[in-house]
């Protein structure tokens, strides 16, 4: 009979994220508050930039590149996909009696709180803007009003929790290449569905890339953007991605402020692999 000490409930409360990760040869690359960060896990390591996220009161991660999160359970499902759910649980407890034996006795006493689970938002329809006082409320407080086009929408969205009651949110957004719709309201910031870039193709000469869709519209009336392609980017993690594309072009614009996180390094990325490229602040 299996012992409650072997369960999977047991796994998500005493064995820490930060522990298995470095067991797994995994080191962070910063800490802020209650939130330990690192490069990527799950994916090739291309740089020193933030991809995974654990937060360590609550003992749960969420990753950037895959665009989801969970659990010790959830994260070790996805870092050895090849395992059964049996195969998988029972090298956790291997790994946290590696830890335990290791750890002070005090240390091994102290029990987690039960991670969240991330929710999992899904779409329930789009509208054009100025149909929700919520969303018009943000728009006009962020100065977007007056400038959105006709490609930012209303997204109704919501969730169902465990006991299956449904919760309904309502945002501003746009869709990605992908079909994922980016939404940003007042304290929620995401993608639901597939992440991806925002692409508009209008010139086979020209391209122009912005870091957020939002950029884009404060920049919308450039004297240089009327007859060229937009690449929005939506996350630093695309930024390989759209070097790549922009190799065909004969003239880059790159719009970006690189104060912001993981896009400190954008301009030296894009003028040392594409000298045709002319920067501009946002």
């Amino acid at each position: 009979m299996t012992s409650n000490k072997n369960t999977g409930i047991s796994l998500q409360d005493d064995l820490s994220l930060i522990s298995l990760l470095g067991e797994l040869g995994h080191e962070p690359i910063s800490q802020t508050g209650e939130e330990t960060q690192y490069a990527a896990v799950f994916t090739d390591r291309a740089s020193n930039r933030s991809v995974l996220i654990v937060n360590n009161r609550l003992n749960s991660w969420f990753d950037r590149s895959l665009g989801k999160g969970g659990n010790v359970i959830d994260f070790a499902r996805i870092y050895w996909p090849e395992l059964s759910t049996t195969e998988t649980e029972q090298k956790l407890r291997d790994f946290l009696k590696r830890i335990e034996t290791v750890s002070a006795p005090e240390q091994r006493t102290k029990r987690r709180r039960k991670p969240v689970k991330v929710p999992h938002y899904q779409i329930d329809k789009t509208a054009p803007i100025g149909r929700t006082t919520e969303v018009t409320d943000f728009l006009k407080e962020s100065n977007l009003w007056e400038i959105a086009d006709l490609n930012m929408q209303e997204v109704h969205y919501f969730v169902v929790d465990q006991k299956g009651k449904r919760k309904d949110f309502c945002a501003a957004g746009w869709q990605n290449e992908n079909g994922g719709w980016e939404i940003r309201a007042s304290h929620f910031q995401s993608c639901i569905g597939a992440r991806g870039m925002t692409v508009f193709v209008r010139s086979e000469t020209v391209l122009a890339i912005f870091p957020e869709y939002t950029d884009y519209l404060k920049q919308r009336n450039d004297k240089y953007l009327s007859y060229a392609s937009v690449i929005i980017l939506n996350y630093p993690d695309f930024l390989p991605a759209s070097i790549k594309r922009a190799q065909r072009f004969e003239k880059i614009l790159l719009y970006v402020d690189e104060s912001r996180e993981g896009y400190g390094s954008a301009i030296a990325e894009f003028t040392q692999e594409l000298p045709q490229t002319t920067v501009f602040s946002v």
